[in-house]
């Protein structure tokens, strides 16, 4: 997760949400807030984490001792209720460079993650990769497309509309200003992708915005971003609907999801009662940890 760093500060653990569901304005409640703990966080990086349909398996990138060197994608499987403790995965998913921002299909047959092994810079040089799962093991990772492949410009947070028809990321290859970040859209038309174009207001504001979860219909998306912040300094969660071809305004998520840090790579499951995210509010058990939230009831 490409994201700015800050001083920890108190958590907000109020838990109530206001959304819009391209209907009446409705309330969807959340409570439970919980850091997942040590079997997943660590003393270092743990964040974006990514579901198929089941739930039942996580997976998140992390910077700690475990890895091979630099970010590395871990597994965990949930097993009597509680996540195991979370295992790196083998080589050839992960190296000795960067691999991060991962994202597996709702079916769990193929991975998506940013990286810089092909790169000599820094993550910020990172390309879009994909593996796919045979049952058994996973297959070499190869860059997802030439059309999401940009020379000295990073391309990173894939996320995968159920039917596989649009692709949504972060880049830096579109910039508002100087390192800038902007989400793209790509959409399959039926031999090959479309040429990506950046998603127009609200969507993107000419700041940060990072890391998109859409929802499994492609109606709903979820980004951090740093609008609202005079200070440029902090990113938080916002929500938007597709609503008659055109993405409603941005609605802050706030409720359990909002600190004074930085509260960011959101992940909605795909029943919809359980949102993840990472922070590095204070209180957690490294620089930055995964924490849940359960929704509770919607109100109407």
């Amino acid at each position: 997760m490409l994201v700015r760093v800050t001083a920890p500060a108190l958590a907000v653990l109020a838990a109530l949400l206001t959304v819009s569901c391209g209907e009446p304005v409705q309330q969807i409640e959340w409570g439970g807030l919980r850091n997942l703990g040590p079997d997943i966080n660590s003393p270092g990086k743990d964040e974006h984490p990514t579901f198929p349909r089941s739930g039942t398996t996580m997976y998140f990138a992390s910077i700690r001792e475990a890895g091979l060197g630099g970010y590395d994608i871990f597994v965990s499987h949930l097993e009597n209720g509680d996540w195991s403790p979370a295992v790196t995965l083998p080589p050839p998913i992960n190296t000795e460079r960067d691999e991060f921002d991962p994202f597996i299909t709702l079916d769990g047959s193929k991975l998506f993650f940013a990286s810089n092994r092909d790169n000599p810079g820094t993550y910020w040089d990172c390309d879009i990769f994909v593996a796919e799962w045979d049952g058994e093991t996973w297959s070499e990772p190869e860059l997802y497309d030439s059309v999401f492949v940009t020379p000295d410009l990073p391309d990173w947070g894939a996320a995968l509309t159920e039917d596989l028809q649009t692709f949504i990321f972060s880049s830096g290859r579109t910039p508002a200003k100087p390192r800038s970040v902007q989400i793209l859209q790509s959409k399959w038309l039926g031999d090959r992708w479309s040429h990506p174009v950046a998603l127009p207001e609200p969507v993107n504001s000419g700041g940060w915005e990072a890391t998109p979860c859409v929802s499994p219909d492609g109606r709903t998306l979820y980004l951090n971003s740093d609008r609202g912040d005079a200070d440029k300094r902090d990113v938080d969660i916002w929500r938007f609907e597709l609503v008659n071809g055109r993405w409603t305004n941005p609605r802050l998520m706030t409720g359990p999801f909002l600190s004074p840090q930085h509260d960011y790579d959101p992940c909605l499951t795909a029943d919809g009662q359980q949102f993840y995210f990472s922070s590095n509010r204070e209180g957690g058990l490294g620089d930055s940890d995964i924490y849940v939230a359960e929704r509770v009831r919607r109100r109407e």
